[in-house]
């Protein structure tokens, strides 16, 4: 009997460490996955550190191309670097983890997964459905994957799958961007060039002028205009009769005017009655299509009015460009007074003055980017000898971001003002966070209290950049217990952590627009480089040394735009000197 409960004891202390060991890789992972935005590290991250941890032999990220079931091999490990941009063809992806010996059915991409011995397979879900697949090999030695670890590579695919939903909008969101600054360069030309149609920005008025004119001018009953919608001619207008004709593919082939008795194709226009069918283009391509009737008189379309149809018609096609570039450039307008809103929401949250700490200095800064984030600092006075301290990062942009820092910031005042224990308070911000976000939406998170009397400072990092407990003589501790991210999963704990400041220790917070911050080659600034700039000025005060370091990263990104949000804290102890 004793000797069974020794061995029960030491099962669940097993059992204990290997769970201990499977909540640290999963910080590790929520840490590395948030602490960029990069879609490459983002998917080598995946990869790297469950294989690294559990000893897995090889490793492959699949991401989806469009939504008819293409799937591009964009991440491996442990197997051949030319498979990278293979593509396959996954009509039923996997909608949990699976075994791929497990999976029932006749399906040619599992002879893919089979041949390069991919065992596990797990699917990464975001707002927008499946957006990939990630697949593990065997273990080192042939292990299989037992049921704790299945489940803990399942929480790594969770959390995965936002950091890769993020990583694949912010690039999808600089394409936009790229693209719409380019359209809007070319707006004042296209104003001089249609200046005659450019009386509306109306496309249903621009069409209605257009056919009003053709019908006046060349005395047809019948016209249609069509433009090119997603790779297809859908129709804009229709004068004496109703369009039957929408997204015929072969319409956009169409370079020159057409006489529709010259020619056997077309036979559907044929039967509507259409005579020709003139292409409106612009940039040498096909963007709209004009058909119109016979002439009442009987009398046929000469060369004149075909080369008249022609301008009239490119000259109409600029007009519908400009008003759709028109609309464009007002959703972006729509967008930026969103940001100016989020940013006097977040403006407004943020602390006028700090308070003053006996025995102790502390300073802060907010220097917003051209985007609005969602960075957020406190320093709130818990009683009079205890002082919280918070920072913290929410994910996203715009006035949803900035509304959602406003719930942190409501639920921090109002658990720090009921003694609710720090721990505590954190797992039910997480709960609040995670029952009403999207899966999108997350919070980085550090939150400490200052004991004036103790001179103790308690802490819980909730997946936040580690902030640096920095002594007189350059000793460094990084403040990292605590647990993920706030809004991934509920009812989560979360540790605290503590330490005793002396005399010259400093702690330095911020989020990772400081070490993020890139230079015209854009390499980041680096943990290491704000280390450095800590260690370097060991006597300055808390103001002093939070300017120089913001006047490090400025000088280092000296040319390049600055990406986000820059926030750091900074408390110094001065008790005893």
């Amino acid at each position: 009997m004793p000797g069974q409960k020794q061995s029960e004891k030491k099962d669940m202390s097993q059992q204990l460490d290997e769970q201990l060991l499977e909540l640290s890789a999963l910080f590790e992972i929520s840490r590395s996955l948030t602490s960029t935005l990069s879609i490459r590290s983002i998917l080598e991250n995946i990869l790297r550190i469950p294989m690294g941890h559990m000893l897995i032999t090889r490793g492959i990220v699949l991401l989806a191309k469009g939504s008819d079931g293409e799937f591009v091999l964009e991440e491996l490990k442990g197997l051949p670097r030319n498979l990278v941009g293979k593509t396959l063809r996954i009509d039923n992806p996997p909608t949990r983890s699976l075994l791929v010996k497990e999976i029932q059915g006749d399906f040619d991409w599992i002879d893919f997964f089979k041949e390069f011995s991919i065992e596990l397979l797990l699917p990464l879900f975001s707002s927008r459905g499946t957006i990939g697949i990630v697949g593990f090999g065997e273990k080192i030695g042939g292990i299989p994957f037992d049921e704790r670890e299945v489940e803990f590579l399942d929480s790594l695919s969770n959390i995965a799958a936002t950091a890769v939903a993020n990583g694949l909008m912010v690039e999808e969101i600089r394409e936009v961007n790229r693209n719409l600054d380019r359209k809007i360069q070319q707006l004042n030309t296209i104003f001089d060039i249609g200046r005659e149609l450019n009386v509306t920005l109306d496309r249903k008025k621009i069409g209605s002028l257009m056919s009003f004119a053709v019908m006046g001018e060349l005395l047809v009953n019948k016209c249609a205009i069509f433009t090119k919608e997603e790779g297809k001619m859908e129709s804009l207008v229709a004068k004496g009769i109703d369009p039957l004709l929408e997204g015929t593919p072969e319409l956009s082939e169409i370079a020159e005017p057409l006489l529709l008795d010259k020619t056997k194709r077309f036979k559907d226009f044929k039967k509507l009655g259409f005579a020709a069918l003139i292409p409106m283009r612009q940039q040498d391509e096909t963007k709209g299509l004009l058909a119109i009737g016979p002439k009442i008189s009987g009398i046929g379309f000469d060369e004149g009015d075909l080369e008249f149809l022609t301008t009239l018609g490119n000259q109409a096609m600029i007009s519908l460009e400009n008003a759709r570039l028109f609309e464009e450039t007002l959703e972006k307008q729509r967008m930026e007074e969103e940001l100016n809103l989020a940013r006097k929401i977040q403006q407004g949250l943020l602390p006028s003055e700090l308070p003053k700490l006996k025995g102790y200095e502390i300073a802060a800064l907010n220097i917003p980017s051209r985007q609005v984030g969602g960075d957020y600092f406190d320093v709130i006075p818990v009683s009079d000898d205890l002082y919280g301290i918070a920072i913290a990062d929410v994910s996203g942009k715009g006035a949803g971001a900035a509304l959602l820092m406003a719930n942190l910031q409501a639920s921090l005042q109002a658990l720090t003002a009921g003694g609710v224990e720090i721990g505590e308070m954190v797992s039910r911000i997480n709960n609040l966070i995670y029952r009403n976000t999207a899966l999108d939406k997350f919070i980085t998170f550090f939150y400490g209290q200052l004991q004036i009397k103790t001179n103790i400072f308690t802490f819980c990092n909730a997946g936040h950049n580690p902030p640096y407990k920095m002594s007189r003589e350059g000793k460094t501790e990084e403040l990292s217990i605590g647990g993920i991210i706030l809004g991934m999963m509920p009812d989560m704990k979360f540790e605290t952590g503590e330490v005793t400041l002396k005399p010259g220790d400093r702690i330095v917070m911020y989020t990772d627009g400081i070490t993020e911050a890139m230079d015209t080659k854009e390499e980041e600034f680096g943990e290491e480089r704000l280390q450095n700039t800590i260690q370097k000025w060991p006597d300055l005060s808390a103001q002093d040394l939070m300017d120089k370091i913001g006047s490090e990263v400025k000088h280092y990104s000296e040319g390049a735009p600055q990406a986000d949000d820059i926030t750091m804290v900074v408390l110094k102890a001065t008790f005893g000197s």
